[in-house]
């Protein structure tokens, strides 16, 4: 059966018409009384269908043979053309049953900055869902012309296409009824304010995100005709430049024989002339190469699926924000997040302190080198800058000065106005000295060779005078009991003077987690009140082992963006556990206050050594 055959019966059958198996090449129809009357035709029908249209209509008196352009065809198409051609679906045949679902969502959602909790309140709930199915008809135009339909199924919730709908579309069941209409539909989370998932705000802004993303579906076949387009361009252009630079040589050299004014005049007005048409081919060309897409909307469709969601938290000490975890039931998998700058997905994101969940690569490349919030991009007025040094300080520790209003760090309080009403300049940071200059000025003479007056234009203090200037007795050497005593007693006060000295809080343990979904090894250095300190992420990527690290050095710490070359398979393991070793010493923990932890079975347990698998062994 031919294309126009199956278009011409399937319009009769969706009219209400009977439709007989053909005999001897032709089709027995019966229409509805109604449908015969809007197309003009008799009830019944006996049709024969060709695909070359035949010159006029072709009656054989037994039956009349449809082809391409035949006044009935032409009928149907602007019949079906006038009605809507949006319908909607049900998906009915899955199951809301689904246990350990905040375990799962721990493990598929990655936050190096934050903890994932429950909310006080929240429980799973089932709610009715929506997918909008766009029908786009690409056409993609440089020297020639193609056509392509490109469809993109979204997810009027999040407001994120889910191409995994598309592959799995032979697999699924629609039906015309629903069998969840009592459940509640869930709210727009990418759009607030709007109740009705299917208003038209929502859809115009489906409309956009779904033909962005019809753009990139087609991206490997655009980069396919760019390449064609720049090697034909490439062509053209030199065949012209090779034209017209003939026709000025051969200009230039009859403008240099002839001695004739008029005539070396009309010439040279012919050269301008040449010049100016090849620049205009030359643009012709390049606009006719253009590589341009046009989507036309063909139709949409909507899809109803009821989806469980938990209602979770993602904080710190710093934010604290509540989102939503939404489990397909269908695709069975935890839906990914969106990043709330650039509106992608992602399931590793990173807590703004403006209350915003970002990709890394969304946050502001500069933060307050005074305190340890984070910003992203959308928070860029919580930064400021402190006018002494001109470094990043955020308002909530910006200082403002009560006599001129300047704003300055922690560490120039005061020098906003110390330069005659102006802010000091501080000098040009000097350059380290070499090491050799370095391990030079550490030397100290023998006792024999310097004096005390040398060691005083060293720098170094005077001996004691001797016990024939001061007239004291020899004093009695303490035994090594006595030294070993008093050198506990010394160790200990300088110890306590130090911590009394020193400022923020404590390190008290490190504990660390292995990421089961992802190759990453987060470690978190905390208080004893388990305030945390710092982070430090290491994630094997293509180019190695990259380190990410957010303490209170910022981007001025020397790890931070590291890239470590992987170890063997056999000795990864070793390779992560000496970072966590220089990490323990460089926060001065104790090695039985750090605490290795791994996911089994869907929970969080305390293991002995951390154990990497996956991605980290995938050369095994």
């Amino acid at each position: 059966m031919s294309e126009l055959a199956d278009f011409v019966l399937d319009a009769f059958r969706q009219a209400g018409g009977i439709v007989e198996p053909p005999a001897y090449g032709f089709y027995e129809a019966l229409l509805p009384e109604e449908a015969a009357r809007r197309w003009g035709v008799p009830a019944y029908q006996r049709l024969g269908f060709s695909d070359d249209p035949p010159p006029e209509v072709v009656d054989l008196g037994e039956g009349v043979i449809l082809g391409y352009g035949h006044p009935l065809v032409e009928t149907l198409v602007e019949d079906l053309r006038a009605e809507p051609a949006c319908t909607q679906v049900y998906i009915n045949d899955v199951r809301l049953d689904k246990r350990g679902l905040f375990e799962l969502a721990h493990e598929t959602l990655t936050f190096p900055n934050a903890h994932l909790s429950q909310a006080p309140r929240g429980s799973i709930a089932a709610r009715r869902c929506h997918y909008v199915r766009f029908n786009f008809k690409a056409a993609l135009i440089t020297d020639e012309k193609r056509e392509r339909l490109v469809a993109i199924v979204m997810d009027a919730q999040s407001g994120l296409p889910v191409p995994a709908l598309i592959r799995e579309e032979g697999l699924i069941r629609l039906e015309e009824k629903p069998a969840f209409e009592h459940l509640a539909p869930a709210p727009v989370r990418w759009l607030p304010g709007q109740r009705d998932v299917l208003s038209l705000p929502v859809l115009q802004g489906l409309l956009e995100r779904a033909s962005r993303a019809a753009v990139d579906e087609l991206a490997d076949v655009l980069a396919s005709l760019r390449q064609r387009a720049a090697r034909h361009l490439e062509l053209d252009r030199a065949r012209l430049t090779e034209y017209y630079d003939d026709i000025a040589r051969d200009l230039g050299q009859r403008i240099e024989r002839t001695t004739d004014d008029a005539r070396r005049a009309s010439l040279e007005d012919k050269l301008v002339a040449v010049r100016a048409e090849r620049e205009a081919k030359l643009a012709d060309v390049e606009a006719k190469y253009r590589l341009r897409v046009e989507l036309e909307l063909i139709n949409l469709q909507v899809i109803v699926q009821p989806k469980l969601l938990l209602p979770v938290l993602v904080g710190d000490r710093a934010a604290k924000v509540e989102r939503t975890v939404v489990w397909d039931p269908l695709l069975h998998r935890v839906e990914p997040w969106t990043c709330d700058v650039c509106g992608r997905a992602a399931t590793r994101l990173m807590l703004c302190s403006g209350g915003h969940l970002v990709h890394e690569g969304c946050l502001l490349p500069e933060q307050c080198v005074d305190c340890k919030r984070v910003y992203c991009r959308r928070c860029a007025e919580q930064i400021g800058e402190c006018v002494v040094c001109h470094r990043p300080v955020c308002v909530h520790s910006l200082n403002r000065c009560d006599t001129c209003g300047r704003g300055t760090c922690h560490a120039h309080v005061g020098l906003c106005h110390a330069a005659d009403g102006e802010p000091a300049s501080l000098p040009p940071a000097e350059p380290p000295p070499p090491r050799s200059a370095q391990k030079e000025k550490g030397k100290r003479p023998p006792e024999s060779e310097a004096t005390g007056e040398e060691r005083k234009e060293q720098g170094e203090g005077i001996s004691a005078p001797t016990r024939r200037e001061t007239g004291q007795k020899k004093r009695v050497e303490p035994t090594r009991p006595d030294r070993s005593r008093r050198a506990g007693r010394a160790a200990r006060q300088a110890r306590s003077a130090s911590a009394a000295r020193s400022e923020g809080p404590k390190p008290y343990k490190i504990e660390v987690y292995v990421e089961p979904q992802a190759p990453v090894v987060n470690a978190f250095v905390l208080t004893r009140g388990k305030k945390q300190i710092a982070v430090r992420s290491w994630e094997l990527t293509d180019q190695g082992i990259e380190v990410i690290c957010r303490c209170e050095k910022w981007y001025s710490c020397p790890v931070h963006g590291r890239v470590l070359k992987p170890a063997r398979p056999s000795e990864i393991e070793s390779q992560i556990e000496a970072q966590i070793e220089e990490l323990r010493q460089e926060y001065g923990v104790s090695t039985r206050q750090v605490f290795r932890y791994a996911f089994i079975r869907s929970a969080s347990r305390q293991v002995p050594r951390i154990v990497l698998r996956g991605a980290w062994r995938a050369e095994d």
